[in-house]
Order: C-alpha cells, then structure tokens, then sequence
C-alpha cells in the first residue's frame, strides 16, 4: 500500500467564539457553540431537561437531597466547562480570555465545593477542612458515600 493514501485529513485550528452556558454545554458535549455538530436526531438535546436537577424529579424527595443533587449538579457541569476549556488551552495556551475564563471557573468551582463540603460532606481530599465545624473535630471523609456506591445520597 505504498504510495496509496486512503484519505488525507485537514483539521482546522479551532478560534474563539461563542460559548454555551454550563448547563447547556453538559447537554450538548461542548462549550463551544462552533464545534456543535449535531445529527438531526440530537438536536433535541438542546431543549431538553437535566434530568438530575430538575425539579420534575423532586417527588419523593426531601429538600435535602433535591438541594445536595442541584448543587452536585452545578458542580458537575462547571467541572466539564473546565474540561473543555482545558482542552482548548491545550493548544491555545496565550489566549488571555480563555485563561480569565478557566480562572474564574476555577475559583467558582472551587468555592461551590467548599461550599458542599459544609453543607454535605467532602467530596475530594483538600475538601475536608470545610466539612469540620468548630463544636466537632473529626475526620468526616466517611461521611459521604463511597465511590462504588454511586450517587449522591
């Protein structure tokens, strides 16, 4: 097969451009509203609900839980903005927008973390000195379920 190329490939350099939103991006699979290619099947994806978050879903359940699946949600979806911006940074690594960007995402991510952790429990390691109060000192790690045990109970 020497000398006989099946295809030649051409992959553009991606440039900035519009964003989704956080929720809108974890439905879609990106952030950027330039790589949103979706077959015709898909493309109801872009009105449909999340279905961890909405309030649809809430029947059966204590405040608690829907506030602990809401904020867990928030995160998750941040958690991937970061994702893919760290991707695009990859390659793009002096684009000043995308870094002021990655930098507020990390912090809002960061503070909604410490913020489960004293609401719920930790959910990472650094996050533990959070879920400590002032009354109780104690190791709360175990406090949240393990991983193998899946959700967000």
């Amino acid at each position: 097969m020497s000398g006989n190329y099946l295809a030649i490939v051409n992959v553009p350099v991606q440039e900035w451009g519009e964003l989704y939103s956080e929720e809108e991006a974890m439905n879609i699979g990106t952030i950027f509203h330039d790589l949103n290619k979706p077959f015709f099947a898909a493309e109801s994806v872009l009105t449909s609900i999340n279905p961890i978050a909405s309030s649809e879903g809430n029947a059966g359940k204590t405040k608690e839980q829907s506030d602990r699946e809401q904020l867990m949600t928030k995160i998750t979806q941040i958690s991937f903005f970061l994702d893919d911006l760290t991707l695009y940074l990859d390659t793009h690594e002096k684009d000043i927008q995308a870094i002021q960007l990655y930098r507020e995402k990390i912090k809002e991510c960061d503070q909604l973390k410490k913020q489960f952790a004293q609401e719920f429990y930790p959910l990472t390691r650094p996050c533990i000195p959070f879920c400590i109060s002032d009354s109780e000192i104690s190791f709360c790690w175990q406090e949240g379920p393990m991983p193998w045990e899946g959700a967000c109970v």
